[in-house]
């Protein structure tokens, strides 16, 4: 079972942030074989989703509420430890982003750069491509949303 909770950076624990950061390290830097700085100064302004089973961090992503005159919000990092990756966590990760999104920003759109094998999984939650094919960090990716 998976537990789902939403916090600002300066809610999260020491403890709560080491997690998260050794899951984003093992995931998009050791797992994909992308050497690049994981922190990268954006997670002070981000809102986070930490998902949690028996203690531990299983699935996580930020999100990062419109700024100024922006008519939308942009998540990211979205990620599931590889021994969860097959009980669909995934999606339920998506569907809390969907819901709060909904709840606390109704009517904006919501933006991704989705790495390219992801299209079809972000397809599957209403996503767009808006974008040609980009290289982020040695990684194909493209521009999604969600109007």
């Amino acid at each position: 079972m998976i537990n789902f909770q939403w916090y600002s950076f300066f809610e999260l624990s020491v403890e709560q942030l080491y997690a998260v950061l050794a899951l984003r390290s093992d995931i998009f830097v050791v797992e994909q074989s992308c050497p690049y700085r994981d922190p990268d100064g954006k997670d002070i302004s981000a809102i986070h989703l930490l998902g949690m089973a028996k203690g531990s961090l299983i699935a996580y992503l930020r999100l990062f509420p419109p700024r100024n005159s922006e008519n939308y919000i942009v998540f990211g990092r979205v990620a599931t430890t590889k021994s969860v990756r097959h009980l669909g966590y995934g999606k339920k990760l998506m569907q809390e982003l969907l819901t709060y999104s909904h709840l606390h920003f109704p009517d904006l759109a919501i933006k991704c750069s989705a790495q390219v094998y992801l299209k079809e999984f972000y397809q599957g939650f209403g996503f767009k491509v808006c974008s040609n094919v980009y290289d982020e960090d040695g990684i194909p990716h493209i521009l999604m949303q969600r109007s």
